[in-house]
């Protein structure tokens, strides 16, 4: 049988980029946390897709090979802006530590009123605490509880077993909540840590570029003692499974087909 897909290029390529731009966005920003990596690392895929596209034998499974494209964009990404783990899990105590956890029932929710004029402020803020994970914590938590994959999928994503992934899941979860507990006001008024006082701090130095820097100390809930705790993980879960969908600026959108109208 023909390879229907073979050497289709524009103006069927241009239909496939419009189709799943957004997609494939979101997926790379939840894997980099961060809206220009996203951009450059969704451009390179679809640049990626455009060569190599005679190769997709099945149209039924493009956004999965869509996501296999982007993911490898991404570990490069990360080899050629000399990220690395600087702790990387032990898969033994992972695997002990996933084969202990009692069930994988999904996390429970409870709604957090987040005011509209902050949420963009909000969702910086929860994304930049998520780079402060270990790389595969981030990824098995953006991935999972961010973007939606199934737990089997990413842990053969990340090349290791649905134990280790658990485990993975339940250090990133600990990891956030404890952080949160201790400073976001929508998780406890008593926090000092308040989306309108920034807005307000912002509003107030415009003449000035204000960026939120966080330092690189990665998370850990064990030095800081938390303790599990049912209230904090619901709002958290609801949070990060509500996160908005996002999507580049036009200007981007056209300087990317303007690229694919001269290949």
């Amino acid at each position: 049988m023909e390879n229907k897909t073979k050497n289709i290029k524009m103006p069927e390529f241009e239909t496939v980029f419009r189709d799943n731009y957004i997609y494939i966005y979101n997926y790379a920003l939840k894997l980099s946390c961060h809206p220009h990596d996203a951009e450059d690392l969704t451009q390179q895929t679809f640049l990626a897709a455009y060569d190599h596209f005679d190769q997709l034998q099945n149209t039924e499974a493009l956004k999965k090979w869509l996501r296999s494209i982007c993911y490898r964009q991404f570990l490069m990404f990360l080899r050629d802006s000399g990220v690395k783990d600087e702790i990387p899990e032990d898969i033994e105590i992972l695997e002990s530590e996933g084969s202990l956890l009692v069930s994988d029932v999904p996390s429970p929710e409870e709604e957090v009123i987040v005011a509209d004029e902050i949420k963009a402020l909000q969702n910086g803020c929860f994304m930049a605490m998520v780079r402060k994970l270990s790389l595969n914590q981030r990824i098995a938590f953006s991935l999972v509880d961010m973007f939606g994959m199934e737990q089997n999928d990413a842990a053969k994503l990340l090349n290791i077993s649905q134990n280790a992934l658990k485990a993975l899941l339940f250090r990133a979860r600990m990891n956030l909540d404890s952080f949160f507990a201790h400073h976001c006001n929508l998780l406890d008024t008593n926090n000092t840590c308040s989306c309108k006082a920034w807005l307000q701090f912002r509003s107030n130095h415009e003449e000035h570029e204000i960026k939120m820097k966080t330092n690189l100390t990665r998370l850990n809930y064990e030095e800081d003692g938390y303790e599990f705790d049912e209230t904090v993980r619901a709002r958290v879960n609801y949070l990060y499974t509500h996160m908005p969908e996002s999507q580049p600026d036009e200007q981007w959108f056209e300087s990317v087909l303007n690229i694919f109208s001269k290949k």
